[in-house]
């Protein structure tokens, strides 16, 4: 029987006795009825109460961080082009206002030819038409400029025309203007936005770990999940190898049987926990440790310490981002805590390719890379196998 289901009965139990012992009520309505109703009323919303908490202990904590560990890599790939899509919207706007800077100018420059036009056809407009005749030399004087003024009549249209023209494509680009700046406006906004929600599961994330530290029996009850995950894991690749091995499967060539010693890191960083039997320092309990973890920050470069050929690379439960590597005749190595995975199972990769980009999902420490090395299903002491240093 579960804690909540053993609450739900006490909170049955106690209201049925409370019924069975409740006074009648009078005419009146008896005062002591209601307080007695009240009571069993409060009590009944503690005992909801228990069992909410109850049923939050239930829950798995893995399970909780896997999903928060999920939703902030979806979070953040959100938010990285929600910020490309604003670098870019700024970089239009910028690209728009140079060239409306441009076209003002080039506008005010035939504002100022279209105004001496007007200046020059208004002074033609007040003199004489007698008088120009006059002052012309015969037919030919009066057709020369004749012609002369259709050129000139032509070239002013041809000033009218692209004056109007500036001014429809100015209107145009100060239209765009406002668009991105609404646009650039509403992008910020969502940014702002994302980082709030990203900040808030972050938040989350770290009170759940916080809790995990404090207290005991959920740090055990961690433990005990990360047990599970281990034997599910490795019954998952080794059914996976026979599969492989069942359907003629080329095999993968041993690369690292015998090669004790020689295998370089699989990144940087400052060794934090090592393989084998420990006691946690705060709460006295022996913990096996069946890997190695390695301190990164992330975004760091995860290698291959040899070639293989990828098993498996994935989420999973405990591990974060996960790849998995066989070098043949039972031999594996693990990657977990990933940010990035750049390889997908059944990829053949060499000694020294790059497997992935360092992280924090499904780290109870922060971005870190956790190691295993396996041979025929038992852990190995990976410090056995890699390069002294």
């Amino acid at each position: 029987m579960t804690i909540a289901r053993v609450f739900l009965c006490t909170a049955l139990l106690v209201f049925l006795l409370g019924v069975a012992g409740l006074p009648v009520f009078g005419k009146d309505g008896s005062s002591d009825s209601a307080k007695e109703l009240e009571r069993i009323q409060r009590e009944m919303q503690e005992k909801r109460k228990d069992i909410r908490r109850a049923n939050q202990k239930e829950r798995s904590v893995l399970s909780d961080l896997e999903r928060i560990d999920r939703d902030i890599q979806s979070g953040s790939s959100e938010l990285v082009g929600q910020q490309k899509q604003l670098i870019e919207t700024e970089a239009s706007l910028r690209l728009i206002e140079a060239n409306s800077a441009r076209l003002s100018k080039d506008l005010g420059g035939l504002k100022t030819l279209y105004g001496q036009r007007i200046r020059a056809l208004y002074k033609m407009h007040r003199s004489s038409g007698t008088d120009m005749v006059s002052a012309m030399d015969g037919l030919e004087g009066i057709a020369r400029h004749i012609k002369y003024l259709g050129l000139i009549a032509e070239r002013d249209s041809r000033i009218i025309d692209e004056y109007g023209n500036a001014l429809g494509r100015m209107t145009e680009q100060q239209k765009q203007i406002a668009l991105k700046k609404a646009e650039i406006i509403e992008s910020r906004r969502a940014v702002a936005a994302k980082k709030a929600e990203l900040e808030t599961k972050r938040r989350r994330k770290a009170a759940i770990l916080a809790n995990v530290r404090q207290e005991k029996g959920l740090y055990a009850q961690t433990l005990h999940e990360l047990e599970e995950a281990s034997v599910s894991l490795w019954a998952m690749v080794r059914k996976d190898e026979e599969e492989r091995r069942s359907t003629k499967h080329a095999a993968v060539p041993a690369t690292v049987h015998g090669e004790a010693g020689s295998l370089p890191w699989p990144l940087e960083g400052p060794l934090l926990t090592r393989f084998g039997m420990q006691r946690h320092p705060q709460f006295g309990t022996m913990v096996f440790r069946r890997g190695i973890e390695i301190s990164a920050h992330e975004g760091q470069p995860v290698y291959a310490v040899e070639s293989g050929e990828v098993a498996y690379a994935d989420w999973y439960k405990g591990y974060g981002k996960l790849v998995i590597l066989d070098h043949g005749d039972g031999f594996y190595t693990l990657y977990g805590n990933l940010f990035k995975l750049d390889r997908a199972k059944g990829d053949h990769v060499a000694r020294g390719q790059e497997l992935g980009l360092a992280g924090e999902t499904g780290s109870l420490k922060g971005s870190k890379l956790y190691f295993e090395v396996r041979w025929n299903g038992e852990a190995q002491d990976p410090l056995h196998w890699l390069v002294k240093r």
